[in-house]
């Protein structure tokens, strides 16, 4: 025994400066992580990756669950859908959600969306997500709540709007629909997503079992500091990742 804390499980082996190939697999194991904590949402999740400042993306061929996807599944599009990669690939079309807040946010270079359960109940009230929980915090002030038109999100405009109404925030709760999340890497959005999801979950069952009494502004935003950075969603990917390798080993290697 060494005493050391194994933090990253055993996976495949990607050349280190292969950037591409990196988020490749790390977008892989995303969609399977996401799987796991419960929000795969069917087919009418997404959840796609890009490299700093490039004006294309990765993303996983339509009408495929999140816990379906193989690497022969993820393929590279640019801001007009245009597949780059492979033939024959269905491109989602509500994708330029995507395309068009990753137009507007440089920093953004992966993006999440799911129809969480707990999210989607709370939005149906037209309630956003409001933090009353020290985990909760690490998304104090980060959630923007999006009154979407009634249907399916079709051309550049819709993202257009969503990208405009998230500003410079990594959350949005989108009414009568789902979440989403858009952030500086793939753990950081994966997480977002799943932190959106548990506060969501404990505020429908604060507010039905009484009157709230939430933290103080000052203390979450505290706490937020401490959570929100690169390190903690750095560990938190890590702690997911080991889950993942323990119930789906077979994907640490694809």
């Amino acid at each position: 025994m060494t005493g050391q804390i194994v933090r990253m499980p055993s996976i495949r082996q990607i050349d280190p400066d292969d950037a591409l190939a990196q988020l490749r697999q790390e977008l892989l194991f995303a969609f399977h992580v996401v799987d796991m904590l419960g929000q795969p949402s069917g087919m009418g999740s997404h959840l796609t990756a890009r490299l700093p400042g490039a004006e294309t993306f990765l993303f996983h061929v339509h009408n495929f669950g999140f816990g379906e996807v193989t690497p022969d599944l993820i393929h590279e599009a640019d801001f007009e859908l245009n597949v780059l990669s492979g033939e024959d690939v269905d491109v989602n079309p509500t994708l330029h959600i995507h395309t068009q807040i990753y137009a507007a946010r440089p920093d953004v270079t992966c993006i999440l969306h799911t129809h969480a359960k707990h999210v989607t109940a709370l939005s149906a009230l037209g309630e956003n997500i409001q933090t009353i929980t020290q985990g909760g915090a690490r998304i104090h002030d980060e959630c923007v709540l999006f009154d979407e038109d009634d249907g399916v999100a079709l051309g550049k405009e819709p993202g257009a709007a969503m990208a405009r109404a998230l500003g410079g925030r990594s959350c949005m709760v989108l009414k009568n629909h789902g979440l989403l999340a858009a952030a500086t890497s793939v753990p950081a959005a994966v997480i977002l997503a799943d932190t959106m999801e548990k506060e969501a979950e404990m505020l429908l069952m604060a507010m039905a079992a009484g009157r709230l009494s939430p933290p103080s502004a000052e203390g979450s935003q505290r706490t937020k500091e401490y959570l929100f950075n690169d390190k903690m969603f750095g560990r938190g990917w890590t702690f997911l990742l080991r889950q993942l390798a323990r119930q789906k080993p077979d994907v640490m290697n694809m």
